[in-house]
């Protein structure tokens, strides 16, 4: 049986940012993707400035700078346009492959279409039989983590995703979310421009709506906006926002493994990125402290708070997502909101 340094299972950003570092760092890694190739995810697509302070990408990987934003409610609509892109749309595959090309020459063997199916001690079984040891192991496999499962943790906040992605010869690089309680509860819907499509979607918390209710919501939403979606197929997904911690001894969970995205907008990938570049350091320094996870930890919480005050809001919620247009549309306010956009 051949011993790892570190394994991790999931090669999702947190997999492969978690990869990168360790692997710079000298340690022998093995990263274990059951897909045969990254980035097989439902996802709006949309990277921040925060997430391009951890992972700087190239041009050719982006596929829109946005600088410009409509946020929707029933009766009022505020426009933010900026002089600096806030917004990085890419394809996941695509992200995917270029985290993957950064692990080149590094002591990471990666192996794809390897299905981790069961965890013993210091060892991990593939569905195929085989076998591999590890000093330390990381769970970055997303919603239905095995590793996660190993440690007896169940999954008990949730979020389902619902998207089209719809082709388009033409698209307008702007970003759009729709506030509008009748149709998305608590959630909003989202519209994000790519290369040649659009990424059109909404989300609920299966715990406090019923998801099939919110479809069809999301369905007339849809034809009251005269979207077409042509021969898309809807797509689905889990999203987990339960975070219970990272290191569990020998053991770390990063990403949405962790519950870490956000239970109001889903917004995933820089939770997942911070955390794969954390536990790494956890890895090499058992000293270590991080404080940029507790400050991601912390926008949860307020992101949480906000969802509680739309929740408790209950009939008069869709009154607050008029009130906050209203403030945001107010000069003083709207200048200050363009400030930190850009």
């Amino acid at each position: 049986m051949e011993v790892y340094d570190v394994i991790i299972v999931g090669g999702g950003p947190a997999g492969l940012k978690c990869a990168e570092v360790l692997g710079r760092a000298g340690k022998h890694v093995l990263l274990l993707e059951k897909n045969d190739r990254f980035g097989r995810k439902l996802c709006a697509g949309g990277l921040t400035m925060k997430d391009m302070e951890v992972l700087p990408l190239p041009d050719e990987v982006i596929e829109y700078k946005i600088s410009r934003a409509a946020i929707h409610s029933r009766r009022q609509r505020v426009d933010t346009i900026v002089p600096s892109p806030f917004l990085f749309t890419i394809d996941r595959k695509e992200l995917g492959a270029y985290q993957g090309s950064l692990l080149k020459d590094l002591k990471v063997d990666v192996k794809m279409n390897s299905h981790v199916t069961e965890i013993r001690q210091n060892k991990v079984i593939l569905k195929d039989g085989r076998v591999y040891g590890f000093q330390f192991l990381v769970g970055a496999e997303g919603y239905s983590s095995v590793v996660r499962k190993y440690l007896k943790l169940k999954v008990r906040k949730r979020l389902i995703g619902f998207q089209y992605t719809i082709p388009r010869s033409e698209v307008d690089p702007v970003l759009e979310i729709f506030l509008d309680s009748r149709h998305f509860n608590t959630w909003y819907a989202w519209i994000f421009p790519h290369r040649n499509k659009i990424a059109v979607g909404c989300c609920c918390d299966p715990k406090r709506v019923n998801h099939r209710k919110i479809i069809r919501n999301f369905q007339n939403w849809l034809i009251s906006k005269n979207i077409d979606v042509g021969d898309a197929k809807m797509e689905s997904c889990p999203i987990s926002y339960d975070y219970k911690g990272l290191q569990f001894g020998n053991i770390f969970l990063t990403g949405e493994a962790a519950g870490l995205a956000s239970g109001l907008t889903g917004e995933g990938i820089y939770q997942a990125l911070v955390s794969g570049q954390e536990v790494s350091k956890m890895i090499l320094d058992p000293q270590y402290t991080s404080q940029t996870i507790e400050q991601v930890y912390k926008y949860n919480r307020v992101l949480h708070r906000v969802m509680l005050l739309f929740r408790i809001a209950g009939p008069l919620r869709g009154l607050l997502f008029e009130f906050f247009l209203f403030l945001m549309n107010r000069k003083r306010i709207h200048d200050r909101i363009n400030a930190n956009f850009s």
